[in-house]
């Protein structure tokens, strides 16, 4: 009678393991298919931005059209042009590594200077080089 103990032990033990294998397979696949729907929304901003806003636009008629649609935006220096600050919308927020408060996601609009710059200024002269969708890691040790 014990003979029949065992197989069946282990085919316990299999089914367990199995079971503990797919709820992990079936989080990782929820957890990606997530990020996938994430990244087609911040997809979807950047193409409503691109489709209105072109390179060669002034600063200044980036921004009027950011506040005309009530959109808040922040600037940062040097992103990839390293002339004129970026102006940053922010779009989302993704899982931070634990060395980091935060991980935000923005839209960056990235200007070039058409003239000197007096210090970190932004002009209404700048000129729009470029819009990308733009990772930022914040409050990291």
């Amino acid at each position: 009678m014990e003979k029949n103990l065992l197989p069946m032990r282990c085919d316990a033990m299999r089914c367990f393991v199995l079971v503990v294998l797919f709820a992990a397979g079936s989080c990782e696949a929820r957890a990606q298919s997530a990020k996938e729907k994430r990244e087609a929304a911040y997809q979807a901003k950047l193409q409503s931005y691109s489709d209105v806003l072109k390179p060669g636009m002034t600063r200044k008629n980036v921004e009027d059209y950011l506040r005309a649609k009530g959109v808040a935006f922040g600037q940062l220096c040097c992103i990839d042009e390293r002339s004129a600050n970026a102006d940053l919308v922010k779009i989302g927020k993704e899982k931070h590594p634990w060395y980091c408060e935060e991980h935000n996601v923005y839209i960056a609009f990235q200007f070039a200077a058409v003239e000197p710059h007096k210090g970190r200024e932004a002009y209404d002269s700048d000129t729009l080089k470029s819009i990308t969708i733009y990772h930022k890691l914040d409050g990291c040790l």
